[in-house]
């Protein structure tokens, strides 16, 4: 028995339809119940296969639309193409990103000529969100090393993850929620604490708490100071010290 998986793309303003791409070839004995279904290894590569095929398809779409100027119309000249590695969830996709020669309208606007690469622009990071998701999500919870490992089993990132891009990327994390939320609490609204401190001499309760915590992106420790206060309106008994 063979398995053949393809994967057919089908453009929507367009005739000419591509070839479809063979993805996997699945080989079993017809007489053998003791592999059933995909092995751990077979899903990885299928998987991993799937997400080239249509990430190529998808940024040479892209690239279809970005080979003009944008003022004139004009085709730009193609000067010579190169590779960017793009790292998925699904694995590492090569990807053929050329640079074009910027047009010659650029000159009356007072900018020189120069090269770029309309695909690299577009993917400065090259990386997708959901790698630095699951890899800030699991080293969260367990050593970088073993949460690396664990995901080079379940998914096909033998070559895009490693427990040191892990720590790094635990620590960008971090400087980027510190930051998120120093600009939360920047915009909420200044408290009047002088024109609204009011005093009272029937206090029941009083609470103080202290927390430090770490900035990342600042390097210092910071003290956060909590307090609260219970007014009962019954008079105290007796006198008490005000205490600090």
């Amino acid at each position: 028995m063979r398995l053949i998986i393809e994967a057919r793309v089908e453009l929507a303003e367009s005739d000419l339809q591509p070839e479809p791409r063979r993805l996997a070839v699945i080989d079993r004995t017809d007489d053998d119940l003791e592999q059933l279904g995909l092995t751990l290894e077979e899903g990885r590569e299928l998987l991993a296969a799937a997400q080239s095929a249509l990430v190529c398809s998808q940024a040479e779409q892209w690239l279809a639309a970005e080979d003009y100027c944008r003022r004139c119309c004009t085709p730009l000249y193609h000067k010579d193409s190169r590779w960017v590695v793009l790292r998925t969830v699904f694995g590492k996709v090569r990807l053929q990103s050329p640079r074009f020669l910027s047009c010659a309208c650029d000159r009356s606007s007072g900018t020189r000529r120069h090269t770029f690469s309309p695909l690299s622009e577009g993917l400065p990071r090259r990386i997708t969100p959901e790698v630095e998701y699951l890899q800030v999500k699991w080293a969260a919870h367990m050593p970088y090393a073993a949460a690396t490992a664990l995901l080079k089993e379940v998914l096909p990132l033998q070559e895009c993850v490693s427990a040191t891009g892990a720590k790094t990327r635990i620590r960008v994390a971090g400087a980027e929620l510190d930051a998120q939320i120093e600009r939360e609490i920047a915009e909420m609204p200044k408290a009047d604490v002088i024109s609204n401190a009011t005093e009272s001499r029937e206090v029941t309760a009083v609470s103080v708490d202290t927390r430090r915590g770490s900035s990342i992106a600042h390097r210092r420790n910071r003290d956060l100071w909590v307090g609260r206060s219970i007014s009962s309106p019954v008079a105290p008994r007796g006198p008490t010290a005000p205490t600090r």
